[in-house]
């Protein structure tokens, strides 16, 4: 989609949408070659301009586009950065709807702070999950998605339309990775579109191999691996601003120390021999969006010239199952040298992301680590699909999160990890257990978290458990059904608020 600005209404379009609150003055907003509907609009009794109501008119006239459709707001004291990105959404709905393939929309003057969450609204909206169907569904999509978006204003901000655009951008090509098959995104094929994602932004990127991870005693992700035909991948994407660029070897020894985000790139997970049940197997293609997100979020800090020295770290191997697939209770011993009991193959995504944690902090001595993961269905039973669970040693990057979180509608609450959770993850044979014994599941959430907090030692932490949120069947306006991209614009909005 390309979002463009144009001072005057462009006859040849087939859709103009206006968007009008309550009570508006309509004859002082519209423009003179719309001055004539205002008395229309008036004697429309059924439209008040209540938030979703739409009013369609066909204008009989070469100077004006072929349909004018006018979007209810709501009160306009209500807009905020989501109202503007739900209304530009809801445009690019009635656009594909349509199939108009140029959409122009009148920009209010109550949007104009809000043109970054309009443009994140118009792109996110119009994504297209075609590339991976077939058939008449590929081709139906394909004729609906809106080509361009013409905003009729006067003055804009063109650099907050550009930044929603990048961000939109880096949100859907994860939802792209996530909602990959694995048969189009198994481990080498991720650890590949890294690299890709390193060279477009000029990131540096570091592969460990399967090899390497043996060298380096990486035993809790290589016993996720053993059941697995390919190799195991850890991937290190760096952004280095250049203003921490300097002396030897292109470091500067004063620098602050590194901000590390670790997205687990779970490609597929059968649960091992502790095998999924029918209802969840069918989405497990997206237990990687944790890396995909890390990975875009890496590549807008580049984009976006985030002023953090910024490490991404995505531990990536799928789960499955042949003759030598870790078994229940075995025990493998992690690169921190902490033994673990797997009571359950199925909670893999906690030994991954251990391992990675404490090569995180041991290497790089990071200021904060930040970990996102698809981890438990008890997040889910807890906090359904709008929200993430955040779990941590460190307040303030807790709630700093829970704002970013409230500002670009990437919602996160804040859940505990007592003490006794700590307790309930000691084993009986070895130093860990990866699920409670005999727990039945009770606060899978927290007890996972208490789990990672055992590697994290006296680093500033926070875990992300996007479980809920990543891949939904009930999407915002905004978004679709599947993947969601859930955390690029969380995260970039944390990071530009340090």
């Amino acid at each position: 989609m390309k979002i463009t600005l144009k001072a005057s209404i462009n006859p040849r379009n087939s859709l103009l949408i206006i968007p009008l609150f309550e009570d508006e003055d309509i004859a002082k907003l519209l423009p003179k070659q719309l001055a004539s509907f205002a008395g229309i609009l008036k004697k429309e009794k059924d439209f008040k301009g209540k938030q979703g109501q739409t009013f369609a008119l066909t204008p009989l006239s070469e100077k004006l586009p072929g349909q004018v459709l006018f979007l209810g707001m709501g009160k306009e004291n209500k807009i905020d950065g989501t109202a503007a990105r739900v209304a530009a959404a809801n445009a690019t709905s009635l656009a594909r709807h349509h199939h108009a393939g140029t959409l122009a929309f009148f920009l209010q003057p109550a949007f104009k702070k809000y043109q970054q969450e309009l443009a994140e609204g118009f792109i996110l909206a119009d994504y297209n999950p075609a590339r991976f169907q077939t058939g008449k569904n590929k081709k139906k999509n394909q004729k609906a998605e809106v080509k361009t978006v013409e905003i009729i204003t006067s003055t804009t901000d063109r650099k907050q339309l550009q930044k929603g655009q990048t961000i939109a951008q880096a949100v859907n090509a994860a939802r792209e990775l996530v909602n990959a098959p694995h048969n189009f995104m198994d481990t080498e094929m991720l650890t590949r579109e890294a690299g890709k994602i390193a060279r477009e932004n000029k990131l540096k990127v570091t592969v460990l191999n399967k090899k390497q991870l043996q060298k380096l005693k990486m035993g809790a992700l290589l016993g996720v691996n053993k059941g697995s035909a390919k190799g195991a991948n850890l991937v290190i994407l760096e952004h280095r601003p250049a203003r921490l660029k300097s002396g030897k070897g292109g470091k500067n020894p004063k620098a602050p120390k590194p901000i590390i985000l670790v997205g687990k790139g779970v490609t597929f997970d059968s649960g091992g021999y502790n095998l999924k049940s029918g209802p969840w197997f069918a989405d497990m293609k997206m237990d990687m969006s944790g890396a995909a997100v890390v990975m875009h979020v890496l590549a807008l800090c580049s984009k976006l010239n985030i002023p953090h020295h910024v490490i991404g770290i995505a531990p990536i191997t799928d789960n499955l199952i042949d003759k030598d697939a870790q078994k229940v209770c075995d025990i493998v011993v992690s690169y921190s040298g902490k033994t673990i009991e797997v009571n359950n193959t199925d909670a893999e995504g906690r030994l991954i992301l251990c391992d990675a944690i404490s090569y995180a902090i041991d290497k790089y001595k990071p200021r904060m680590i930040i970990d996102i993961a698809t981890l438990t269905g008890a997040c889910i039973v807890a906090l359904g699909e709008r929200y993430a669970g955040i779990f941590g040693n460190n307040q303030e990057i807790i709630y700093g999160l829970k704002r970013a979180g409230e500002q670009t509608d990437e919602l996160a609450w804040p859940m505990p990890i007592h003490p006794d959770h700590s307790k309930e993850m000691k084993s009986r044979i070895a130093d860990l257990q990866n699920v409670n014994y005999g727990s039945q599941g009770m606060a899978g959430a927290c007890t996972a978290a208490a789990f990672l907090q055992e590697f994290v030692g006296k680093t500033e932490w926070a875990h992300l458990d996007i479980a809920g949120t990543s891949f939904v069947k009930h999407p915002k306006k905004y978004e679709h059904q599947m993947a969601t991209g859930y955390g690029v614009r969380l995260l970039v909005k944390f990071l530009e608020s340090l």
